[in-house]
């Protein structure tokens, strides 16, 4: 019950929020993009290895990325690439709203891709991308969090590996 109103006050703070959100909207291809935003729930090793994986994938397309992630486990704090920037539970307001600076640098970034790799809601990184500022704005297919992202891809994949493939496989086909 606690987290069911946590999380409402979450989406009302949200829905107040994006009343003062301005951002120009349009489609972009993997191919035209040269930023690349990707927000990532960080649970264990084998998701920070596979995060890895495909922004390494994107820079060898002479794409610049960006990670923002939320560790879910603390542990892995020592285990983080310096290229990630993270934000964990101690950087969230009791409803869920992240209050970093490093949050307000990333929503200002106009990128011109910015790629949900949650398939799960995980509000913070939700309210992250919702005010983000980028240009095309992709994510899992969820009908609840559809006036925050641009293209839906609906999926079964639960791994980064398996999402980040479908993801770029539909990337590819923009022109």
């Amino acid at each position: 019950m606690l987290n069911y109103m946590r999380l409402r006050s979450g989406f009302a703070g949200l829905k107040q929020e994006l009343k003062k959100v301005r951002r120009k909207k349009r489609t972009v291809s993997l191919n035209d993009a040269e930023n690349i935003g990707i927000l990532v729930p960080i649970k264990n090793e084998k998701e920070l290895s596979e995060v890895m994986q495909f922004a390494n994938t994107l820079e060898v397309i002479d794409k610049k990325v960006r990670l923002l992630g939320f560790l879910l486990d603390d542990s892995l704090r020592d285990k983080v690439d310096k290229n990630i920037h993270v934000i964990s539970k101690e950087d969230i307001k009791w409803n869920y709203i992240p209050n970093t600076e490093k949050i307000r640098e990333f929503i200002n970034n106009e990128f011109d891709i910015l790629i949900h790799l949650c398939t799960e809601l995980c509000f913070p990184l939700l309210y992250t991308a919702a005010m983000s500022k980028s240009v095309f704005k992709v994510a899992a297919y969820d009908n609840r969090r559809m006036p925050f992202f641009d293209l839906m891809i609906e999926t079964n994949e639960e791994s980064i590996t398996g999402f980040s493939r479908q993801i770029r496989y539909y990337l590819d086909k923009i022109k």
